[in-house]
């Protein structure tokens, strides 16, 4: 029998970027690419942030691939300084969900979720971009800290403290508490429910640029169960495409598996599988009962130390098995970490199509995007009412293939204008070819833009889209 669980995949466009961008090549046919986040870290744990591309190995199904882009992408990446009156978009940490879940929790969980979340947040120099869901004992989404909405505004609000984010725990842990319902005994609406609240969450976790962090704090669903009328319901194909969609959208999930001793413990670790499943193929880590807060620090230790690496890898017909993904470093005591595989059957939509849903959802978001670094310069012509635009990127930060003696690319570039905060405009998108020598290639990039200097104004955001990688970067300027 086949159960299908409703609503469990987001399927937006900025979930996809993974595979395509077919290349030909000599010895193997058509290719793909193949984007990745990976974690550096060392023998304690702390990240690695000055990792060279020539000390990085990746191996598909066991066989040696060439990295084509590899760049450090953590927060504290070095950023140029910035010439007068020029702009800038700073490394920002990944934004971290923790959820905890109470729709599958058993007996006497929740005090040590609880405590393990409280006491982590308060080792972490700062809570900022830390969001904190409920799923309840009714199976809902309950939000003690949200993260931000589209269409927010764009001033600054402040940041909670963390002990400010703790009250605000303390608060929904007593509001929300009590039994679940009694028909979520039902194996099969207990999944059903798990995965919508997983999805919700990924929609909007996806709107996001750049890595994500989800911390699920659970006692998780099984991968196989029986029902009451004696048919085994699988759930890994669900698995399998929730985790695919969120490892497309650079979302890394770190799985806690909370059971109790006694009545509400877990003898059998039916659970176990279908977690460790979820942090394997997303790039993330399982970690046991009471771990909360160290999934919480590894987690952030992970996006510190993040690379951002791509290789080509053969497009084969009809393939649908699922390939292997192994990251290795030369460097003694260096460990990376990434999603230990992909199913190439997920289809992706036209980069054209990408690149509208990353544009759509940056013009309307309250953060900027850092995958991409950028400096704008401003000067505004009065006689003309027009605002000039020098956009600088380093190259370094694209996606640019070596063809002969140049360095070439693409990247998408819209702007978008705000009054009050809230986006009242935006430009049609401009695609731009990069074409460049090795000397320009030093020299850095630097796309001129104009625009019209609209009455009413107040800010623009610049974005910049890479059409190679699906990167993104923006900045936000004042238009006055």
């Amino acid at each position: 029998m086949v159960y299908m669980l409703r609503g469990m995949v987001f399927s937006i466009a900025l979930g996809f970027a993974s595979h395509g961008l077919a290349q030909p090549s000599d010895s193997e046919g058509a290719q793909k690419l193949v984007r990745l986040d990976v974690a550096a870290t060392n023998a304690a744990g702390d990240p690695v942030t000055d990792l060279h591309a020539a000390e990085i190995q990746i191996r598909e199904d066991g066989k040696l691939r060439p990295l084509v882009f590899s760049r450090f992408a953590g927060n504290k990446r070095p950023l140029a300084p910035a010439a007068p009156g020029e702009f800038v978009n700073s490394p920002a940490p990944a934004p971290t969900l923790i959820l905890l879940d109470r729709w599958n929790e058993r007996m006497m969980t929740t005090a040590a979720a609880w405590s393990g979340i409280t006491a982590g947040l308060q080792r972490m120099e700062s809570v900022d971009r830390v969001y904190i869901y409920f799923l309840t004992n009714h199976g809902d989404l309950f939000p003690v800290h949200p993260l931000p909405a589209t269409d927010a505004d764009l001033r600054d609000a402040p940041a909670p403290s963390a002990k400010e984010l703790s009250a605000k725990l303390d608060d929904a842990v007593r509001k929300l508490q009590g039994f679940r319902d009694i028909d979520v005994q039902d194996p099969v609406l207990r999944a059903n429910t798990t995965f919508q609240a997983l999805s919700a969450l990924g929609t909007q976790m996806a709107s996001i640029s750049g890595r994500k962090n989800l911390i699920w704090v659970t006692h998780g669903i099984p991968l196989l169960t029986r029902l009451l009328n004696g048919e085994w319901v699988d759930f890994t194909p669900q698995v399998r495409s929730f985790s695919a969609a969120a490892a497309h959208s650079q979302i890394a999930m770190y799985t806690v598996q909370e059971s109790a001793q006694g009545a509400g413990a877990d003898p059998i670790g039916e659970s176990r599988p279908t977690l460790q499943m979820f942090s394997a193929l997303t790039g993330g880590r399982w970690y046991p009962s009471d771990d909360v807060d160290r999934a919480l620090a590894d987690s952030l230790a992970d996006s510190r130390g993040r690379y951002r690496v791509a290789y080509y890898s053969p497009i084969r017909e009809k393939d649908r098995k699922e390939h292997k993904i192994r990251f290795d470093s030369t460097r003694k005591g260096v460990h990376l970490l990434t999603r230990e595989g992909y199913f190439p059957d997920v289809a992706e939509p036209d980069t054209d199509v990408v690149e509208d849903a990353v544009f759509n959802g940056e013009r309307r978001s309250p953060l900027e995007a850092t995958e991409i670094l950028l400096q704008v310069g401003v000067s505004r012509n009065a006689e003309k009412k027009t605002i000039h635009l020098n956009i600088r990127i380093d190259p370094a930060d694209l996606f640019l293939e070596r063809r002969g003696e140049k360095y070439q690319g693409g990247v998408g570039v819209m702007l978008a204008f705000y009054s009050n905060g809230f986006l009242k405009k935006a430009s049609p998108a401009r695609n731009v070819d990069i074409d460049l020598t090795q000397q320009q290639f030093e020299k850095g990039i630097v796309i001129p833009e104009d625009t019209p200097d609209y009455e009413g104004i107040e800010k623009i955001r610049v974005m910049v889209f890479d059409r190679g990688l699906h990167g993104l970067g923006s900045v936000t300027i004042p238009a006055q």
